[in-house]
């Protein structure tokens, strides 16, 4: 699981680089969400009870926090395919990089 979430935090911050690509960084960024994404509502709907309700209850809160922070980051990485380019994209990596800071820091 580690594994996932780690490439979904990498993904996303490779995309800046990828400019000369055309709309390679867009795509990046919305995978590197989206993995994230699917972690988070993953970790949600299979939880492990053995592991005590009070486990349970902080890994529900930190999989509500990922999916809070990286549905906008999936919808800006989407839309700046067609729309806005590069302010859409700034913002949304934007996003990525406050969330990443947050659970590094946590």
């Amino acid at each position: 699981m580690v594994f996932v979430f780690v490439f979904g935090v990498v993904a996303a911050f490779v995309a800046p680089f990828l400019r000369r690509f055309g709309n390679a960084r867009s795509v990046c960024l919305a995978v590197g969400a989206a993995v994230l994404v699917l972690f988070s509502v993953i970790g949600l709907t299979h939880l492990d009870l053995r592991q005590g309700l009070a486990a349970v209850d902080a890994n529900r809160r930190e999989y509500l926090f990922a999916l809070a922070c990286e549905s906008p980051v999936l919808a800006l990485g989407l839309f700046s395919l067609q729309w806005l380019k590069k302010l859409l994209f700034w913002l949304g990596w934007g996003i990525h990089a406050a969330f990443t800071a947050c659970v590094l820091t946590l």
